[in-house]
């Protein structure tokens, strides 16, 4: 007897097979945090219309497809008393703890009168600070989990306050912390706020690095005087913190604030990837599996 299992729909994709039949391509999303792909045939037969975070009851076979594991779903049925949040990936962080710190960080570090006022127009931005403390810093690869985003950037802000105190000679230390706090604000608008699982439109046209300056850029318009120079440079670490076109920033660093930022984002943003598939295969010692994005196996040791 097939038993039915609980999942959150994202990703949904609706089409027609080549007779003319409905069908939809969806991720399916479980309890533990698992995502897979699922397929369903005759989808205009069920007694509702699937929608991007939908809690749902579904029985399938699983499959090979394309190399990749299946859920081909024969029935599914719709959930209207589930909690969503039973369905985000998540890590036991405590947001409110971590939220705490980054603020004590920034007001401990931030003297300059415009900056002090930016962190001001940020910490007292309820809606935005919300987001901000729930949402995942990705749909997978890194901090993929509830409050990821928030763990990360504290990361990224405790290190900059470091290097910006050990590279004091060329380093403008408050604008480099300024750059770690604001480098992925944009994905508080890149991701739904619903399921922070599936990218909004304006993350799909826009993404993260233009969102994040456009946020910026709207703390500053509000803050009479503040230096066209510090929006400038503020506006380049967040659009050049991917460090290579074809990474995604339409610039390349430009200053030492700047080049450092993106390798103190690229290196939290691996190590924690390493620590993810560690996790996820059950490596306690010795080699990991191929990792196709890092394109290496990676070696755990104690």
């Amino acid at each position: 007897m097939e038993i039915p299992v609980k999942y959150m729909l994202t990703d949904i994709i609706k089409s027609k097979t080549k007779d003319g039949k409905d069908y939809l391509r969806t991720i399916l999303c479980d309890k533990e945090g698992a995502r897979r792909n699922g397929i369903m045939f005759e989808s205009d037969k069920l007694d509702f219309d699937p929608q991007n975070g939908n809690i749902v009851e579904a029985i399938g076979i699983l499959q090979t497809y394309a190399g990749q594991d299946q859920l081909k779903i024969n029935s599914m049925k719709l959930l209207t008393d589930a909690d969503p949040a039973d369905f985000l990936p998540k890590k036991g962080l405590d947001a409110d703890a971590m939220f705490e710190e980054l603020s004590t960080i920034l007001i401990e570090n931030i003297n300059d009168e415009y900056l002090t006022k930016l962190v001001d127009a940020f910490l007292s931005d309820e809606d935005a600070v919300a987001l901000f403390k729930k949402m995942p810093a990705a749909k997978s690869v890194h901090h993929a989990y509830l409050s990821g985003l928030l763990e990360h950037t504290l990361s990224i802000v405790k290190m900059a306050a470091m290097l910006g105190d050990f590279y004091k000679e060329m380093v403008n230390k408050e604008q480099l912390i300024l750059g770690a706090l604001f480098h992925d604000v944009g994905k508080i608008q890149e991701l739904q706020a619903g399921t922070g699982l599936e990218y909004t439109d304006s993350g799909k046209l826009l993404g993260h690095l233009v969102l994040g300056v456009e946020i910026l850029n709207v703390y500053i318009s509000k803050i009479d005087g503040f230096p066209a120079e510090t929006k400038f440079l503020l506006n380049h670490m967040i659009l050049s913190h991917h460090g290579f076109l074809e990474f995604g920033s339409p610039k390349k660093p430009k200053t030492p604030e700047a080049f450092i930022l993106h390798h103190l984002d690229d290196m939290d943003a691996k190590l924690n990837t390493f620590a993810s598939i560690f996790e996820k295969e059950g490596v306690e010692s010795g080699w990991s599996g191929y990792d196709r994005l890092l394109e290496r196996q990676l070696y755990k040791h104690s």
